[in-house]
């Protein structure tokens, strides 16, 4: 159980034997009276059958709508991101105790109610984990000298100032920007006035008289003739199977039927004006809730994809900016964002999403296995769906003009035959530069942390002058540290290199799929990085002290402006090394497991490189070293030593060569 579960309490987030505010339990137990006599607040409107249907549509719709991760591409395009740690909390789990569906439900349904929905972040290594519901009743969002917190009462009955970066909040309609008015509240009359009615209706009948008709008598009757007389037409008349028999009177005796009065009358229509007010305040179809009187078989599809449009849509934008804003950090949000698929709500009939379909893909807009995909169907075998139709009557303006516009099937074929038989390493490398920006977010998570860390812990012990008893808290900080920086590095390079190892599977015709070795290859490379990244911190910030000690400096200030040189740049420098440096290896052994025997290198960086430019075309034995420790590579500018045996690139900072099948 996580620590907010164990915060909490398993499932029910409402504890009945916590303490709550006298304001609370006044609006619990609906001490707030409508001008109709009836006590209401959003538990109590909820007894209304409209109000609840209003609620549960408003809530589960949105809920079950699938909520997806998606990776911007170059082209403007957009796929799903998988791999993003946000993705399986926002479409699979969001906490251990609840499904997705059940954690936007209950937010969604607690700002259609309340008017406001909250769920508390709960991070790990920065990455969003777990999203649990925070009680509407018990949350309050307060500006503090300036600054938003948001106060919470926890079930245990204890007090919690939360920050608004660990609080995810879905505001409804509101003027301040920063709370959403309850909708029960301020309809209140309203739904006091359905409840008073169903109220009435309930006394009408449990405890009114209701009769169907009178018999008159001309003359007043004995008690054993009014008993004869009642049992007589009770034997005769009463019941299913003895009803529209025909009434035999004697004595004069005269039968009078009632029907419904004026006032029974004007109750049924108060009913029926009362469900369709509490449609429109809000914004349901009236048939979406079973009213059907004014709806037809021709409106009933539009008015659907109205609501979609005019009532969904803006709660849709709600949760998707404010998950855009609290879930993702500054450098994510430029490549990843959620968002909502809608596109089954608004399907409409078959003959209509046909014939819209049909003009998509005779304009060249969609491929077979796009209109497929759609209609959640497979693409079809062989990859033939893949190609894009048009017209053969539609020709372009140039062609008009007379110029020759070739084929698009041409011109495709024309531009791989040119890419040559690297066309499979620059698709690599621009896999690279398309994880770059993640690389630089894990690093600098991993920088802020280290930095944070040393300053708040470490320099405390530097201030008492101590400096072997600091430098054993940092080779301790270090040691530990290899943990926290392997989990947080280990979901991306598990992510990069099953999309390399694809790439190279495409390249060589071998069979795509993440391997035992590769996962095996993979741990192995994260334990490498954490080995070299914490050796290389710890090597830093001894020479940094000697170099003080020996300038008679600061040791705290000088260490602390380490610290902010590598939360510029280290972050930037990982991420230019560790895709190349993983890449390559990911490659090497991919083409070590398809069999090949040899391997080359190409220089896809700057051609005028005088290092890079000589190792061009260079092709070894698979498994030899390119170079070896303490060779060196002569150049116009000078010489290059080289400090390893290198089975791969990249040879320097910076090197953006990769290695093929040679």
């Amino acid at each position: 159980m996580s620590m907010w579960a164990r915060v909490f309490g398993r499932r029910s987030i409402e504890n009945p034997t916590v303490p709550i505010s006298s304001q609370e339990i006044n609006r619990i137990f609906g001490v707030e009276q409508a001008t109709a006599g009836v006590n209401v607040n959003e538990q109590t409107a909820m007894r209304n059958v409209a109000v609840f249907a209003c609620i549960r549509i408003l809530a589960e719709t949105p809920a079950s709508l699938p909520l997806l991760v998606y990776h911007r591409l170059a082209n403007g395009g957009k796929e799903r991101a998988y791999n993003h740690p946000t993705y399986p909390v926002l479409h699979d789990m969001a906490n251990p105790e609840m499904t997705a569906m059940t954690l936007r439900e209950t937010i969604q349904g607690h700002a259609v109610s309340w008017g406001n929905g909250y769920a508390y972040i709960v991070r790990e290594h920065g990455w969003v984990k777990e999203l649990w519901p925070l009680l509407p009743s018990r949350t309050k969002p307060e500006r503090i000298k300036g600054e938003l917190v948001y106060r919470v009462i926890l079930p245990t009955g204890e007090p919690r100032t939360l920050d608004p970066n660990d609080v995810l909040h879905i505001p409804g309609f509101g003027f301040d920007g920063l709370k959403g008015y309850s909708p029960i509240q301020l309809a209140k009359e309203a739904i006091g006035l359905g409840l008073a009615a169903e109220e009435f209706g309930s006394r009408f009948f449990g405890q009114g008289t209701n009769l169907g008709g009178v018999v008159e008598h001309p003359n007043k009757l004995s008690q054993q003739a009014h008993e004869n007389l009642k049992s007589s037409l009770a034997q005769k008349y009463q019941g299913l199977g003895k009803s529209h028999l025909l009434l035999l009177l004697e004595e004069g005796m005269k039968y009078q039927k009632i029907g419904v009065d004026p006032d029974s009358a004007q109750f049924l229509e108060t009913r029926k004006y009362q469900v369709a007010d509490i449609a429109r305040l809000f914004r349901i179809p009236p048939h979406m809730i079973a009213d059907l009187e004014h709806a037809t078989f021709s409106n009933i599809e539009h008015q659907s994809i109205d609501f979609v449009v005019h009532t969904l849509r803006p709660w849709l934008v709600r949760w998707e900016q404010a998950i855009n804003y609290k879930l993702f950090t500054p450098s994510e949000r430029k490549h990843y964002f959620a968002e909502h698929m809608v596109d089954g709500l608004l399907r409409g009939d078959a003959k209509s999403r046909a014939e819209a379909l049909s003009t998509l893909r005779q304009n060249g807009i969609i491929s077979a296995d796009e209109w497929r995909a759609i209609e959640n169907m497979n693409p079809q075998e062989g990859g033939v769906g893949k190609v894009y139709l048009v017209n053969a009557a539609m020709v372009s303006v140039p062609s008009a003009a007379g110029e020759v516009v070739q084929p698009l099937e041409q011109k495709q074929v024309r531009s791989v035959e040119t890419r040559g038989e690297d066309s499979g390493v620059y698709a690599r490398l621009r896999l690279a530069r398309a994880f770059n920006i993640a690389f630089i977010d894990v690093g600098q998570r991993i920088v802020r942390r280290e930095k944070s860390d040393i300053i708040k812990v470490g320099l405390k012990v530097l201030d008492e002058r101590n400096l072997d008893r600091f430098d054993r808290w940092l080779e301790d900080f270090y040691r530990d540290a290899t943990g926290w920086i392997a989990k947080t590095i280990t979901p991306l390079a598990h992510s990069y290199t099953e999309s390399v190892h694809a790439l190279v599977a495409e390249e060589i015709d071998a069979l795509p799929g993440m391997t035992r070795a590769l996962v095996e290859f993979v741990d192995q490379y994260v334990d490498a990085f954490t080995a070299r990244y914490t050796s290389s911190s710890l090597g830093q910030l001894q020479h940094v002290i000697k170099r003080a000690i020996e300038d008679n400096a600061d040791i705290a200030e000088a260490i602390q402006i380490r610290l902010t040189e590598w939360e510029e740049r280290r972050p930037s420098k990982i991420a230019m090394n560790e895709t190349m440096q993983l890449g390559n290896a990911v490659a090497l052994t991919v083409l070590k497991e398809a069999g090949a025997s040899r391997v080359r290198w190409v220089n896809t960086g700057s051609k005028t490189c005088p290092y890079c430019q000589p190792m061009d075309g260079r092709v070894v034995a698979i498994g030899n070293q390119f170079v070896h420790d303490g060779d060196a590579l002569l150049s116009l500018e000078g010489e290059m030593k080289i400090y390893r045996d290198t089975t791969h690139p990249p040879l320097h900072q910076g090197c953006r060569c990769m290695i093929a099948r040679g």
